[in-house]
């Protein structure tokens, strides 16, 4: 039986590229290839039934292919974060060790669904040298990305990628989850950023109805591991009165709650799509512009709010209709259709493993 590798930055247990990852390795395995991953958690390598390595070198040692499933990977970062951040010093450095193994082994990259914000920029000034020589290799062939934008800046790597939808719009079709018990409460799902991203009035707003009221129950989610100590994301201290912490454990668990809202307000475009995905609204708060464009391309203009709103504009805006109401305000022929076309990620995919693994 051939060997197929997934790469993806999987070292920081983050849901968006644990679920893009493990969903890619579901697909492939069900065409009746092995696949082993690099650096998947040991918690969900063994819930997934996956083979996780450590190094780059075993990954590529024994296959023709490798597949690049999320990460994120034209993520631009200035030449002081590449510097002075630990975590993007070391994601640099991984596109140094894939064109070293590669060259080493001979093997063919493909990234599959992976983005950046869909804007054009010179590479020199946003990517690594490591980045740039990996992507404009002969061993980086041509894949697909999720947003329309950025077919133009793989263009400057002098590669030709395809456009579809993303392809987590296909969840259902390889993810298992539980809903949370029921409960006759309205659910919001929360997920904020610390520091400048923070507004103190709103979660001071939302404490006092959380404890003068109870119809409603606000959920603060993460989306790294506990574990891993990437703290930016805000959650309460501790649990009480209609406040509940929903910390990121495996994509199934972090599934089963979004499943479980009636609103999910988060600036994160994979919660949000994820969880749109699953039938819950979402609602974009203090997010990128890669998130408002995607909700613009829905009809969700609507679903895009002021850097300061209140809680009680929110509530009267959002909060008092039900998630079925909500969701029907997007223009779901367009959802249905985006659903239908990123099955062309997995169809890509499948071509490519045939012709190079």
């Amino acid at each position: 039986m051939k060997k197929v590798a997934i790469w993806a930055p999987l070292r920081y247990a983050n849901y968006g590229d644990d679920l893009q990852a493990i969903i890619m390795a579901k697909y492939i395995k069900s065409l009746g290839y092995q696949v082993k991953l690099f650096q998947l958690e040991a918690s969900l390598a063994k819930q997934y039934n996956m083979e996780s390595v450590a190094t780059v070198d075993a990954l590529c040692m024994d296959i023709n292919l490798c597949i690049i499933a999320g990460g994120g990977l034209l993520t631009p970062y200035s030449f002081p974060k590449r510097i002075l951040q630990k975590t993007v010093r070391e994601y640099e450095q991984d596109f140094k060790d894939l064109f070293i193994a590669a060259k080493k082994y001979d093997v063919k990259f493909c990234a599959i669904s992976i983005g950046g914000d869909g804007k054009e920029r010179i590479p020199c000034k946003y990517y690594s040298q490591h980045r740039i020589k990996f992507f404009r290799s002969s061993y980086f062939i041509n894949g697909t990305v999720r947003l329309f934008g950025d077919v133009q800046q793989m263009k400057k790597f002098e590669k030709d990628f395809i456009y579809y939808p993303d392809m987590l719009f296909r969840i259902s079709d390889y993810c298992e989850y539980d809903k949370l018990e029921m409960v006759s409460k309205y659910r919001i799902g929360i997920n904020f950023k610390k520091g400048r991203h923070l507004d103190y009035k709103l979660l001071d707003s939302i404490y006092e109805y959380a404890e003068n009221h109870n119809d409603i129950e606000f959920h603060f989610t993460t989306t790294h591991m506990q574990k891993i100590g990437l703290n930016y994301q805000y959650i309460p201290e501790y649990e009480y009165k209609n406040i509940k912490i929903d910390k990121y454990e495996s994509p199934k668990q972090l599934l089963g709650v979004l499943a479980s809202m009636d609103v999910f307000i988060t600036s994160m475009l994979h919660l949000g799509l994820t969880g749109l995905a699953l039938g819950t609204p979402f609602i974009s708060y203090r997010g990128p512009g890669k998130a408002k464009s995607f909700l613009k391309s829905i009809g969700g203009h609507w679903a895009i709010v002021d850097d300061h709103i209140s809680f009680k504009e929110l509530k009267e805006q959002f909060f008092c209709k039900n998630r079925i109401d909500l969701y029907n305000q997007y223009d779901t022929t367009i959802i249905a259709k985006m659903v239908d076309e990123s099955l062309k990620h997995y169809q890509f995919c499948k071509l490519i493993l045939e012709k190079h693994s």
